[in-house]
């Protein structure tokens, strides 16, 4: 039978009752080998679950991605937050239709991440996997940062405004999408390079391979100059800091729910294409 692992947030008040119900869903079908209300999804790997079955929200998800490293399992996201992004599935769906996880091999689809790792002029620096981007952003007073960005060691370019988004195709619908980015069908291998609010119309986001090694290098900043990783703070930088960015040793895998299009969720919960109202 399939080794099955379930995870939930403890910030979620529904998780503990909805793990509950999964287990008992789960029994006689699978063989359920942990279960805990925890982000450190790491712990259920000494356990050797084929499935991980991750309640919450995106940034439930998010966690529980990063924190399994370089042992990545197939993830079935159970959504318990608002827009369920990564989370492809509700516990009813999984109660009405779930059975597919069982007959055959379920979907999966790959997913590149990011390795970022910073240079500092302090002798400090961290390596971390991201999920969804990596940013640069000014910071307070909020005056404009300049930045230098190349591409496997050639310059790609050199550039002012309010800071820089390197992104996963995963994240292309995070804040590179609010930045004007593109989004990219998830499963593409390649990385976005958007920047935020630059001072010259010029300046338009790239799409590169994932196989490049991408370098931003800070020229001017504020004192407020930060760098951030899916959202968390990472640090001050100053000028002369870098960061490189290389596709990460692993992908993100994430069984997908045979109900739903690739596009189900750009459609149905950003909306996409659909025109204004009244229209």
């Amino acid at each position: 039978m399939m080794r099955v692992a379930l995870i939930g947030s403890p910030e979620k008040p529904a998780a503990a009752a909805t793990m509950e119900r999964l287990l008992k869903w789960l029994s006689g079908r699978a063989t359920v080998v942990f279960s805990e209300i925890t982000y450190e999804s790491n712990r259920a790997l000494p356990h050797a679950p084929d499935v991980l079955f991750v309640l919450g929200g995106d940034g439930t998800m998010l966690a529980a991605i990063r924190k399994l490293g370089t042992g990545q399992l197939p993830i079935v996201g159970v959504n318990l937050g608002k827009l369920g992004f990564l989370a492809e599935f509700t516990v009813d769906q999984l109660e009405r239709g779930g059975e597919f996880l069982f007959q055959s091999q379920p979907q999966v689809t790959r997913r590149a991440m990011l390795n970022v790792s910073s240079q500092s002029q302090r002798g400090q620096g961290f390596q971390s996997l991201a999920v969804n981007d990596c940013v640069i952003f000014a910071g307070p007073p909020f005056r404009m940062i300049e930045l230098a960005i190349d591409a496997d060691g050639e310059a790609l370019t050199e550039m002012r405004g309010d800071g820089a988004i390197v992104a996963t195709a995963t994240g292309s619908t995070a804040q590179n999408l609010s930045a004007g980015g593109p989004i990219l069908e998830p499963t593409a291998e390649a990385f976005v390079v958007t920047p935020i609010c630059p001072h010259a119309l010029t300046f338009r986001p790239v799409v590169l391979q994932s196989n490049r090694r991408i370098q931003l290098c800070v020229q001017h900043a504020n004192d407020g100059t930060t760098l951030s990783v899916d959202g968390i703070v990472r640090g001050a930088m100053q000028a002369g800091d870098c960061v490189q960015i290389t596709r990460y040793a692993a992908d993100c895998l994430m069984v997908r729910n045979p109900s739903r299009s690739v596009w189900y969720a750009l459609r149905r919960k950003l909306m996409w294409g659909q025109p204004p109202n009244g229209a």
